[in-house]
């Protein structure tokens, strides 16, 4: 696949980037914020086969996370007393999720736009799922949920917001740069 046909576009929505890595029971699920990712992880929340863990959930929102989401992060709080920085240390967050839930039965899903981060990819283990929605709707997905999520917002604030959403046309080079790395893993 040419890297114009596999990587995210400014304005064009694609199908999913999809990659099996291993039989393993893991469902890798990156892409930009707004591109569906956590929308599509849905499906799995309430299926007992499945454990979904939201690095979001874990590391940004973890004051009201609840569930695996909850239960993981207070096991790696214990084991740090300063939190290593994600986007710096995603191999070993990864690896750690892995482990802390190997054997459990079930599928594990990681829902994370920190993948673009890793600096070893060939660690992957079972399917990766990369999300190609188009900046642009990303971007305005972005915009809209903060206006849904926020009712009473202030202009002021809602530009703000806007304003620091848009390093997501930036930011979507590095999760290119990953495809470009995946593509090269032999499997």
């Amino acid at each position: 696949m040419s890297n114009e046909e596999m990587f995210i576009d400014l304005v064009i929505d694609k199908k999913p980037y999809i990659k099996n890595f291993s039989n393993e029971p893991v469902i890798n699920l990156t892409g930009e914020s707004g591109s569906g990712k956590s929308f599509y992880a849905q499906q799995y929340l309430n299926d007992e086969n499945y454990i979904v863990i939201d690095t979001d959930e874990v590391f940004g929102r973890f004051e009201t996370s609840s569930g695996v989401n909850r239960e993981y992060g207070e096991h790696i709080r214990e084991k740090f007393d300063v939190l290593p920085e994600l986007i710096y240390e995603f191999d070993m967050y990864y690896q750690d999720i892995l482990e802390y839930f190997e054997g459990c039965g079930k599928t594990i899903v990681i829902d994370s736009a920190q993948f673009r981060n890793m600096k070893d990819v060939s660690k992957l283990k079972g399917k990766l799922i990369v999300m190609r929605t188009s900046v642009n709707t990303c971007y305005e997905r972005c915009l809209e949920r903060y206006k849904k999520n926020n009712p009473n917002y202030l202009d002021e604030d809602f530009i703000k917001y806007s304003e620091r959403k848009k390093a997501i046309y930036k930011w979507y080079l590095g999760l290119n740069e990953f495809l470009k790395r995946v593509e090269e893993v032999d499997i």
